[in-house]
């Protein structure tokens, strides 16, 4: 079975906000692409969720990025996520492409 995803995606480690029903909670991305996150659950109940909100800024941005998404698969094991972005304003796309294609992306995670 091969990867399914379609999107250029990279590594990064960055500590982020996910809001579950409007309540901020902290959790650790460790994967980006313009269509979604890996995420990894810092500190935030175990409960059966649907839809979140992540707010974030990608190293040596400004700009913060905010999306809706939906979670598509949770890994028990390593309490992390995967999350679908399924709406995400089309200049915040284009910050992570743009991020995702700089070939100085390893110094900025630094």
């Amino acid at each position: 079975m091969g990867d399914r995803r379609r999107e250029q995606r990279t590594s990064i480690d960055l500590l982020i906000n996910k809001y579950i029903g409007g309540d901020p909670h902290l959790c650790r991305a460790v994967n980006v692409s313009r269509r979604g996150m890996l995420l990894h659950k810092v500190f935030e109940p175990d409960l059966p969720m649907g839809e979140v909100t992540v707010e974030f800024q990608l190293p040596g941005e400004e700009r913060v990025i905010r999306a809706r998404g939906v979670v598509l698969a949770e890994h028990q094991w390593a309490r992390a996520h995967g999350v679908r972005f399924t709406c995400i304003a089309p200049e915040d796309a284009a910050l992570i492409d743009a991020f995702i294609a700089r070939p100085d992306r390893e110094r900025a995670l630094g």
